[in-house]
């Protein structure tokens, strides 16, 4: 992979229904590209990495913490290590974040097929 390159170079994985995630790594930090497309609601959940936010495209309710309100274009997001967090998709039009993350969160790469927890998390939320 070159260093300079473009997210068409990233395949969209489709992570849970409706949400696809393109990611990029480098040796210390993850950045990934995410659409919410049609209803999505994404259950609280936690992980060890930290991750900071920034919505580009679309609104969504937002809830880090105890802090919760709906976000759009231009809203940061930072969410400490282990701090519940979860989502709702407001607009019609699909919504587009990028996330950082450190430490890498490695069952985000193609391929890994180390456990997910916070995965498991958001699937049994969506039961």
């Amino acid at each position: 992979m070159s260093q300079i390159t473009t997210w068409d170079e990233f395949p969209a994985f489709p992570y849970v229904p409706g949400v696809l995630r393109q990611a990029v790594c480098g040796e210390k930090v993850m950045m990934t590209r995410i659409t919410y497309q049609g209803e999505v609601t994404i259950p609280p959940h936690k992980h060890e990495a930290e991750q900071i936010m920034l919505v580009a495209q679309g609104r969504l309710w937002a809830k880090v913490g105890d802090e919760e309100q709906e976000v759009g274009p231009g809203a940061l997001l930072i969410v400490n290590s282990n701090v519940i967090h979860g989502f709702k998709k407001l607009s019609a039009e699909d919504v587009v974040f990028y996330e950082c993350f450190a430490p890498i969160r490695m069952e985000y790469l193609i391929g890994y097929k180390g456990p997910d927890p916070a995965l498991k998390m958001i699937q049994e939320g969506l039961k």
